[in-house]
């Protein structure tokens, strides 16, 4: 096909935003999984469609993307057994800190730890989610086709549409929840500041794991003590409650992660793109599961996160595309000297892993990932289920925060979740 025939991407503001960041994921322990099979795959998705999204190529200063023709070649799948698995926040705390250039999506097999390595512009967290499971296996050649649809074109303007048509009231809604969480002016006054130099230099992941025994009283405690509590609801409070646990400064406005395809039609929902946006909602001390599972429903209902991402792309339109300066993570940074929380919940991932033979020699199963933070006061934490079990993954700037104070954290959310939660009452 001629090059001007090829075709191409128009990005979103989102997609654009993105692409400096790399999202890292982690799955096992999968025993077998080989370089040449994972590069079969990654060719099979690539096969899957003229525009399969694995196939972008991301520029954060372009706003029309090519498409590339091999997504399995170089360096896109390799091979290091000689990194440890034993404790997954390092694990991609290795992975961030190689050497090289880094393709859009890359693959890693780090002994029976199948890990991927992509820019956020190609996708979001439901592509990251995915890919990983369909690299770490596919055995009868139906999941990597999964890979290549893209959400549907104007895909914002039908979820506008969609969700404000049917819900008339949700207008005057989200004027109201956006001001119950409205942010004063005077939010940061009398806060201590602190300067922080090449603060991306010092972004660092740990993660804990929640063996099923304790998920399952956590999961119990919440039916009984938290009416209307959801699995995220409870994740959030956990989070917020652990940190502050360990005496950790934290702004009362937790930023929450929405995926916005539930705004779509069912038959649009598997499309990858960037289509999740976080919300900044007060929450404060004490925000117990069933307050965190109003507030989300409010959020949800008003159609707030569709609203900044319909306001991301009118800008973009009224500025005639113009494409803003990559941010500069490398200078110095002065910031108010408490952390900005961040939590997205994966939910429970046991279903779409079902077709994967974990191994069977005592590690759990788990599937984690990083979330970058936005700047140095940021701190991200991703909540996965699998089997039965919970993995808690934060990525922070050290510089802000001893990694020490947040594995404590971390921990003590994965032990006794219950007695953190109780305490909230």
């Amino acid at each position: 096909m001629p090059r001007s025939d090829r075709p191409r991407y128009t990005s979103t503001p989102l997609d654009r935003t993105f692409v400096p960041a790399r999202s890292i994921a982690v799955l096992g322990p999968i025993s077998g999984v080989t370089a040449d099979a994972v590069r079969g795959v990654l060719t099979a998705a690539r096969s899957a469609s003229p525009t399969s999204r694995i196939a972008l190529d991301p520029r954060a200063d372009q706003r029309v993307w090519a498409y590339r023709d091999d997504v399995a070649g170089g360096v896109a799948v390799t091979e290091r057994p000689d990194l440890p698995t034993d404790d997954l926040g390092e694990l991609m705390n290795r992975i961030r800190e190689r050497d090289g250039a880094r393709l859009p999506v890359e693959v890693i097999l780090c002994g029976d730890y199948t890990v991927v390595d992509y820019s956020h512009g190609v996708g979001d967290g439901q592509f990251g989610t995915l890919l990983v499971g369909v690299a770490a296996g596919d055995p009868d050649g139906t999941l990597a086709p999964t890979l290549a649809p893209a959400l549907p074109a104007g895909a914002t303007r039908r979820a506008l549409w969609r969700h404000f048509r049917e819900n008339p009231r949700a207008v005057r809604d989200l004027r109201r929840v956006r001001a119950d969480h409205a942010r004063p002016d005077t939010a940061d006054d009398g806060v201590p500041t602190r300067t922080v130099d090449n603060w991306a230099k010092t972004k660092t992941c740990r993660a804990e794991f929640m063996t099923p025994e304790v998920s399952a009283a956590l999961e119990a405690w919440a039916r009984e003590h938290a009416p209307g509590a959801t699995a995220a609801s409870v994740t959030v409070a956990l989070v917020n409650a652990a940190l502050r646990a360990e005496q950790v400064a934290l702004d009362d406005h937790v930023m929450i992660l929405f995926n916005c395809r539930r705004y779509l039609a069912e038959k649009d929902r598997t499309g990858h793109g960037n289509f999740a946006i976080g919300i900044p909602v007060r929450v404060g001390a004490g925000a117990t599961p069933g307050l965190v599972a109003t507030v989300m429903k409010d959020v949800i209902d008003s159609g707030w996160p569709l609203a900044v991402l319909g306001a991301s792309e009118a800008r973009s339109a009224l500025t005639r595309h113009r494409i803003a300066p990559v941010a500069d993570d490398t200078g110095t940074v002065t910031v108010p000297d408490r952390l900005r929380l961040a939590v997205s919940d994966l939910g429970n991932l046991t279903g779409l892993y079902r077709h994967l033979d974990f191994a069977d020699d005592g590690r759990p199963a788990q599937m984690t990932a990083t979330l970058e933070p936005d700047g140095p006061d940021g701190i991200t934490v991703l909540v996965s289920r699998l089997n039965k079990g919970r993995t808690l993954a934060a990525t922070f700037c050290a510089d802000m925060i001893d990694p020490n104070v947040v594995t404590r954290a971390l921990r003590r959310a994965c032990l006794d979740p219950v007695a953190l939660l109780r305490h909230g009452e």
